[in-house]
């Protein structure tokens, strides 16, 4: 929305329902996928996946925007082009995470 000029009120309202989403449906979503495990690796690895992966995501997206603000000039419209970019690559891997989890899930017999 950003990369293609969209006002400030526009984006303030897509921003709250990201965010109405992430806290609802993402959350739920990324508490299933602990579904198909045993609960020695759903709690030796949860653990590992909440705290470090996430804390390591953050730390690698603020030095994403450090980088690409200091040393590539890069504006408002580069990053969105970027997270649109991301967005492509997470979409691909949800899909792949989900046809797994079918297929740890199903039925065996």
């Amino acid at each position: 929305m950003i990369a293609a000029g969209a006002g400030f009120a526009l984006v303030r309202w897509i921003k709250t329902a990201e965010n109405a989403t992430d806290y609802s449906i993402m959350n739920t979503a990324r508490q299933m996928l602990w579904l198909p495990t045993s609960r020695e690796e759903k709690y030796k690895a949860k653990q590992a996946a909440d705290t470090f992966v996430v804390r390591s995501g953050d730390m690698l997206s603020g030095v994403a925007v450090f980088l690409g603000t200091t040393f590539f000039a890069a504006g408002v419209r580069t990053f969105a082009v970027m997270n649109l970019v991301l967005i492509a690559l997470w979409l691909t891997l949800a899909v792949r995470l989900v046809r797994y989890y079918r297929s740890l899930s199903a039925p065996r017999g």
